[in-house]
């Protein structure tokens, strides 16, 4: 059996947090993961954006009005492991 890529990873945490809701989006392709809140009256909503670079991999956490994260990580675990813990922020935000 094929072990999943890590895009794949991501997509199942993705569908296992917001299966529910409909105003949220991913984007993935091989070197960026974007996923936005879709909120007509917030431009800048929140979102998480991980972008793969050469030797690590960089996850922002945007709220929406003033608190951001950035996180370094070296591997694909540390990475999900972070990815997970924002899309519960994410998720938060969007329960309010």
């Amino acid at each position: 059996m094929k072990p999943f890529s890590f895009n794949q990873r991501v997509e199942n945490l993705y569908k296992s947090y917001f299966s529910s809701y409909s105003n949220i989006n991913i984007e993935l392709n091989e070197k960026k993961i974007s996923i936005h809140i879709i909120d007509a009256n917030n431009f800048d909503s929140a979102s998480i954006e991980l972008v793969k670079f050469e030797d690590f991999y960089q996850i922002t956490f945007w709220d929406g009005y003033s608190q951001s994260e950035i996180i370094e990580a070296f591997n694909d675990k540390d990475s999900a492991k972070t990815l997970k813990r924002f899309m519960k922020k994410l998720r938060k935000i969007l329960e309010r």
